[in-house]
């Protein structure tokens, strides 16, 4: 089963480079059926020991079901350029490839390569240092389109000074992780003591256990989210011309790969 950020990137992915082709002209007869498929990479590595991966897709056609070709025959390595270890990634099920012996390091670089069909795809990320999750708790407040709630999940942290930080909050409630996607740089508050209110597409109830992870992200992954988060309609630049967010996979395949922090904290609402 495909992660529910996989089927979010996917779907993404497919629509931006659909639109995109209607920007320099009045009127198109387009052919939704006839897009050819790009091969879809999404990988991270973690200072966790789990959801530790790369999954591999292609995108498929817009009129057809969400329901994205996984990639089985690819071969796929991670190398730690920090240290020089490198492994070969094992299927774990049809698209999936488990990253088991490298483990997620502060301040380690590591390289992804993708051999499939002839064609070699490649990227580096290099995980930032952890800035520690203090506190998750919530608040009132309007009504945001994307769900019928009024609570909003708070992350409160302090902000270092001395580094340039970027941040991606994922928010879990109700069985479901939120399709929302959420970041943050520190440009406008860096080395302060933030009270920062995550947007999320969760309903959120008295008594519901609700979850945020906080990752500390690369400036090229920050870039890549703060893309598709502006075109989703959550970014301060709204309304930006549909485009593919940039990914820093090379070799022509879509997606990202991402070497991160997560730390997860869960409170409960109270009635």
């Amino acid at each position: 089963m495909k992660s529910p950020n996989t089927l979010i990137l996917n779907s993404l992915l497919l629509v931006f480079s659909l639109v995109s082709l209607t920007s320099c002209v009045d009127t198109i007869q387009l052919d939704l059926r006839e897009v050819e498929p790009q091969l879809v990479i999404e990988g991270k590595i973690t200072n966790t020991p789990s959801e530790n991966e790369v999954i591999i897709t292609t995108s498929v056609d817009f009129q057809l079901k969400n329901e994205f070709p996984p990639i089985t025959t690819a071969d796929v390595s991670l190398t730690d350029q920090t240290t020089g270890e490198s492994e070969k990634l094992i299927q774990t099920s049809a698209g999936v490839y488990a990253i088991t012996a490298l483990k997620g390091i502060e301040g380690h670089t590591y390289a992804l390569k993708v051999a499939y069909n002839g064609q070699i795809y490649s990227a580096t990320s290099t995980m930032p240092q952890q800035v520690n999750f203090e506190e998750l708790t919530y608040e009132e407040g309007p009504r945001r389109p994307q769900n019928n709630s009024q609570t909003r999940m708070v992350a409160i942290f302090k902000d270092p000074a001395s580094t340039e930080n970027f941040y991606r909050w994922i928010t879990y409630g109700n069985g479901i992780q939120s399709r929302t996607v959420f970041v943050r740089s520190d440009a406008f508050t860096n080395g302060n003591s933030i009270r920062q209110s995550i947007n999320s597409d969760i309903d959120i109830a008295a008594n519901d256990a609700i979850t945020v992870e906080m990752q500390c992200i690369s400036k090229e992954a920050y870039e890549y989210f703060n893309t598709l988060m502006r075109l989703q309609g959550d970014g301060v630049n709204q309304g930006t011309t549909p485009t593919n967010p940039p990914s820093n996979i090379v070799g022509g395949a879509l997606g990202y790969f991402s070497a991160h922090t997560s730390q997860k904290q869960t409170v409960v609402i109270k009635p």
